[in-house]
């Protein structure tokens, strides 16, 4: 059976695999991302990968779900942060057709989580939907009537720079008051180490919620703060959109139940009625795997194997 060989790259580790055509993942691993000269090394690693894989599997064609603003017509890398270095302005799908001789087809990663979701996750069977990341910063992802709302430079869904305190923090993004400086993972820890004695980088957003389940009076405080943040974006987007649906992921959201149920509560107390009625918040299904399986569904859609 014809396969796809799939890659997820971000900033810490590239995640890898091969998936057949009914999104089925055959095998995984992955790998450290390059610390520099990605728009060389990315393709070059790729490669590698795909050589290997060849022994083993039939691979019709790759699909990539990759950090950073894209082209996903070109199959270009418009920008990238600094945790991918020199890669801004990579040419990715044609360096890896002059590498491995096969087609590729590239997508934004929450794109292709939010696809992935879509096809064989908490989105199945449902057409349109908001899907969200909580992690070091926001990401986000609109999905309407089955496909994705892209808008015409490609940035749709940069809801973690929406602004939600102009006089706020500095964000990474240059602006003020960014809601991922608020309602992202990395946000909770921040305050949480603010207002404690533990040393920097000692804890993290599970252990966070392991003591707000334990009672204690500063995590409470802080994770509820971080609720009231993580509810005003889900709010805004759904005033904006009325989609009916909000998926969301990223490791904080796989710590139970306790978190869905509090931020529904919270959002249904602060919603106007007519929206929240009508609104479900979801924890993804797919966790770490949602970029693979929708990097695999963008290839597929591409080469008309799903309509």
């Amino acid at each position: 059976m014809k396969n796809i060989a799939c890659f997820d790259i971000g900033g810490t580790f590239i995640k890898y695999g091969i998936l057949d055509i009914n999104g089925k993942i055959l095998f995984k691993n992955k790998f450290p991302s390059p610390k520099k000269d990605c728009g060389r090394e990315i393709p070059l690693e790729i490669s590698k990968k795909i050589n290997e894989l060849k022994n083993n599997y039939d691979i019709l064609a790759i699909g990539i779900s990759t950090a950073g603003k894209i082209d996903s017509d070109k199959g270009e890398i418009i920008f990238a942060s600094n945790n991918l270095p020199d890669y801004t302005g990579t040419k990715l799908v044609k360096v890896i057709k002059e590498l491995t001789g096969l087609d590729s087809f590239i997508e934004n990663d929450v794109n292709a989580a939010a696809m992935g979701e879509y096809w064989k996750g908490a989105g199945k069977n449902i057409d349109s939907f908001i899907c969200m990341t909580l992690g070091t910063g926001i990401g986000s992802a609109i999905v309407i009537d089955g496909k994705l709302h892209r808008g015409v430079g490609e940035g749709t869904g940069e809801l973690g720079h929406t602004i939600i305190n102009e006089e706020g923090e500095d964000c990474s993004c240059g602006s003020r008051g960014c809601y991922e400086r608020y309602a992202s993972t990395s946000s909770l820890v921040r305050e949480y180490e603010r207002r404690s004695d533990i040393p920097k980088g000692s804890i993290t957003g599970k252990d966070i919620i392991s003591r707000v389940k334990d009672k204690e009076t500063l995590a409470v405080e802080v994770y509820n703060k971080f609720l009231n943040h993580v509810v005003t974006g889900l709010v805004n987007i759904t005033h904006i959109l009325d989609l009916g649906l909000i998926i969301v992921g990223g490791g904080i959201s796989e710590s139970g139940d306790l978190f869905f149920e509090e931020i529904n509560s919270v959002f249904s107390k602060t919603v106007m009625p007519s929206y929240g009625q009508y609104t479900k918040i979801i924890q993804a299904k797919l966790g770490n795997d949602a970029g693979l399986v929708g990097a695999c569904y963008t290839a597929l859609k591409k080469l008309n194997y799903i309509k």
